[in-house]
Parts: C-alpha cells; sequence; structure tokens
C-alpha cells in the first residue's frame, strides 16, 4: 500500500484520479477527494436513523450492560476504505480501537480477511482497504461488491459497519452521474441483507463532496429503516481530519462515539 499525505483540495483531487492502491497488509492509502467548502448534511443527530427493532437508549454508550453474556462475543465486520481503514500509520487502528474503549461492557469480535492495527489492538481482523471502491472498474484497489458475498458468508458477522463510494468517483468518473454511486450502494447494501438476511447494517456517511450522494445516504437509510430494515445511519459530518477526507486521532474518537451510540441498542438486541 501507498501512503500520500494530502495537504490540499487540489492535491486530493490529484490522488483521486491517479489513485492507489493493494491491500492493507500493514498500510492504507488514502481515497477520497473533496471538491470545496463542507455543506450542511440532512442528518437526524449524531446517532441518525435507526431501525424501529434497534431504537435508540438514554443510557451512556460506556454503561455495563445489563444483558451481557459471559463469553458471548459480537462478531462485527468493519467494511469500507481507506476511511474506515486508517490511511495513516498513527491512525492504523481506524475507530476499532476507540469503540472497544467506548464499549467495554462488550465482547466484540473483530471479523474479515484483512488484518490491520498497532500493538495496541490484539483483535486486527476488519475488510476495510484503502483505495477500495463499492462497484466500479477500473478502481485503484479492491471492486468491494464482488467480493462481497464471500466475505459475509466465510466471516458470518452480526453487525456490518458499512462505508464507501468515494472511490467510485475516481479514475476519470469524478463527473459522472450520482446516480450510479448511489445504485452501486443500493446493490451492496441489498447484496449484504441477501447474503446474511439477519445481519444488521450500520452505513457511515459521506465526507463533504459530490453532494448528491452525500445527501443521499441518510435519507435512504430511514427509509429502509421505516420500512422493517435492520439499517442505521452514523453521520460523518464535523469529523476532525487531517487532509479534509481522513479523520486524523481526534476524528476516530469522535467517529468511534457516534458509533457506540448507534450500535449499543444493537447488541443488546443481539444478547437479549
Amino acid at each position: 500500500m501507498r501512503f500520500i499525505r494530502l495537504v490540499a483540495p487540489f492535491v486530493i483531487m490529484a490522488v483521486l484520479v491517479s489513485g492507489c492502491g493493494g491491500k492493507p497488509a500493514g498500510t492504507a492509502a488514502p481515497s477520497e477527494t473533496p471538491t470545496g467548502t463542507p455543506a450542511p448534511q440532512e442528518t437526524v443527530g449524531i446517532s441518525a436513523t435507526t431501525a424501529p427493532s434497534v431504537a435508540g437508549s438514554s443510557k451512556s454508550p460506556t454503561a455495563k450492560a445489563s444483558t451481557q453474556r459471559p463469553g458471548r462475543k459480537i462478531k462485527v465486520m468493519v467494511l469500507g476504505d481507506s476511511i474506515s481503514a486508517g490511511a495513516q500509520d498513527e491512525v492504523m487502528n481506524g475507530y476499532r480501537l476507540d469503540l472497544l474503549k467506548k464499549l467495554p461492557a462488550y465482547a466484540i469480535d473483530y471479523v474479515g480477511s484483512y488484518k490491520r492495527g498497532d500493538s495496541r489492538l490484539a483483535d486486527k481482523d476488519m475488510q476495510a482497504e484503502g483505495g477500495a471502491c463499492i462497484h466500479a472498474t477500473p478502481c485503484n484497489s479492491t471492486s468491494m461488491y464482488e467480493e462481497t458475498a464471500g466475505w459475509i458468508t466465510a466471516a458470518q458477522p452480526e453487525v456490518v459497519i458499512l462505508q464507501g463510494g468515494g472511490n467510485d468517483y475516481c479514475c476519470g468518473r469524478n463527473d459522472q452521474p450520482d446516480s450510479v454511486v448511489i445504485q452501486a450502494m443500493t446493490d451492496w447494501i441489498n447484496l449484504i441483507f441477501k447474503t446474511k438476511p439477519g445481519v444488521y447494517i450500520v452505513v457511515i456517511g459521506m465526507t463533504d463532496y459530490h453532494y448528491g450522494y452525500k445527501d443521499w445516504i441518510p435519507k435512504y437509510v430511514k427509509s429502509q429503516a421505516a420500512a422493517g430494515k435492520r439499517i442505521a445511519f452514523v453521520s460523518y459530518d464535523g469529523v476532525s481530519t487531517y487532509d479534509t477526507v481522513h479523520p486524523n486521532i481526534a476524528g476516530y474518537q469522535q467517529l468511534a462515539g457516534r458509533i457506540a451510540l448507534v450500535v449499543k441498542p444493537i447488541f443488546d438486541k443481539l444478547l437479549a
């Protein structure tokens, strides 16, 4: 994997076009490209939209769960691109270590065929990769749609924390209609549910560019949750980054806190 420190939006755009590939065997590459000043995103608070079956809790996400079962691990797959993987060595744990710290009462078993993390993170399993696309050819790295059914079947996650789409605009596709990536995300979510019908999906929002796609995500998740699907949304708005796209240390702490609020009621449901 290659690391490219992005210092300005126009440099980021150059990375998006030129790309960076390879699987995260110790490193992950930057993946998304902003196109201007962040705009407000329509969300429903930090935890945004959750399905009726995983309604939110007023308790702190770090509070001990009364339904916890000794030895009962919850299988969680982190699935996405470099935003999920952690693009630089200093953030190579992504949000995974911080999420464990936010939810100490739960035994989280990260699953996936990739490993990435430092010595602080004992469970390094994940399915996130720098440069990965949802469903695009050519792609700077893996086109995830084609591999996802196999990943889900092999790992059997109970919760999938999903994020992607930015790299689908790469490789000369920066000006393609948002509808193309919207369809890719729709197909991807449907594929996961088809492969493992009982799974819960938590979708992380988009960074501040390609606003048609970014603004569609929470609306779609809300509509699917209202229809009874086991799906929830986590906003990416305002997350602290080192290059306007990829979270820095503080950003991953923020993101972990938001994810913890959404997955805690899901975990309680699984342990009930």
